[in-house]
């Protein structure tokens, strides 16, 4: 799972990278070239299991955080580097974070609603020279070839350059399975799923205007004030919870942007359990018991035939898988189960 941290400049996005990364944590070389760093989601309902079954390993769920660096308005239309960098490093990415500046901090008045149709704008441009160059593609091909174009496709595009060119997101739009299919063969950047991060000043609140913009195109929304946060990421864990109690914080940034980030992705885990290892895994809502079982390995899907399921809560109240069983708590379902947050899965399967 990759997120992109997007931006213009001087809105403290590497800011809040440093923040999540924390102190110490592996970066790109900056400019042009993006920072990096993969960092384990924070569980606690894994913290748990694992001491319920003293496994030899833990393995949380990953994340790969991207410094995208930010540009000037206008860069994506003028080309150059600096563009061609942004785009192919936020095309790379599962999701998108737009950090947004709302403090002064020496570059004058804050506008985030501006800042937000400001970079709507860019990423607009550029999924629209996509639709447009394939088109255009299509269109010399049936004159040249005589091929018959896919009509699925070229309709999907001309829906696709009508949404743009009334500067809205191609997410905004339902897509049908075929539809999907070709899609996925295409980077667009407005089709990404948004988190909208409003960087704020210290005991300041995210704007309403600004919010209500970024929630009407589908955006997840959080506020934070990154500088704080990356002063927390350099101290001590008990430290770091005296000085989140201090200032009122309840969490800091680096589970605020996960849970964003699964909202927007429509994420959730699930999880294997045992003495070798205990294991979070994340599927899509909505995935059934054979696609969380190919996560764990493409054989396991491939040879599916039951998953012993017991739920979260279940487990924890008995104390034991043993004990699970002995009150009805496990489960044995099949190919059309429908994976649900928390579960505990024993995949049964032959190849």
């Amino acid at each position: 799972m990759r997120i992109g941290i997007i931006g213009l400049k001087f809105t403290g996005k590497t800011t809040l990278f440093n923040a999540i990364a924390g102190a110490g944590a592996p970066t790109g070389q900056g400019g042009v070239d993006p920072h990096l760093t993969v960092g384990k989601i924070p569980d606690p309902r894994l913290d748990l299991l694992t001491e319920m079954f003293s496994p030899r390993r833990t393995v949380h769920a990953q994340v790969e955080w991207i410094d995208i660096p930010g540009f000037k308005p206008g860069a994506t239309a003028d080309g150059g580097r600096e563009a061609t960098r942004f785009l192919e490093h936020g095309r790379a990415a599962d999701a998108l974070a737009q950090v947004v500046r709302c403090f002064d901090g020496g570059y004058g008045l804050p506008d985030p609603e501006k800042e937000l149709a400001t970079l709507a704008f860019e990423l607009t441009v550029a999924d629209l020279q996509i639709v447009e160059n394939r088109l255009e593609r299509l269109a010399k091909e049936k004159v040249t070839t005589g091929k018959v174009v896919a009509p699925i496709e070229l309709a999907m595009m001309q829906r696709f350059r009508t949404q743009l060119e009334a500067d809205r997101p191609l997410r905004d739009l339902e897509l049908d399975n075929d539809e999907r299919k070709i899609v996925s063969g295409y980077s667009f950047l407005t089709i990404k799923p948004l988190i909208v991060v409003f960087n704020l000043a210290e005991g300041a609140s995210p704007p309403a205007g600004a919010s209500a913009a970024a929630r009407a195109v589908g955006a997840e929304v959080l506020g934070l004030c990154a500088r704080v946060e990356e002063e927390l990421a350099e101290l001590s864990s008990a430290d770091a919870a005296e000085f989140l109690t201090d200032l009122g914080i309840t969490e800091p940034a680096v589970n605020l942007m996960i849970r964003a980030v699964y909202g927007a992705l429509s994420l959730q885990s699930f999880f294997t359990v045992g003495e070798d290892e205990c294991r979070a895994w994340t599927v899509r809502r909505g995935t059934r018991a054979p696609g969380a079982a190919g996560v764990i390995h493409t054989d396991m899907q491939r040879g599916f035939i039951r998953a012993e399921v017991t739920a979260y809560a279940d487990l924890v109240t008995a104390g034991s898988l043993a004990a699970a069983k002995g009150a009805n708590k496990v489960r044995l379902e099949g190919k059309n189960y429908v994976v649900q947050d928390g579960d505990i899965l024993s995949i049964r399967f032959s190849v």
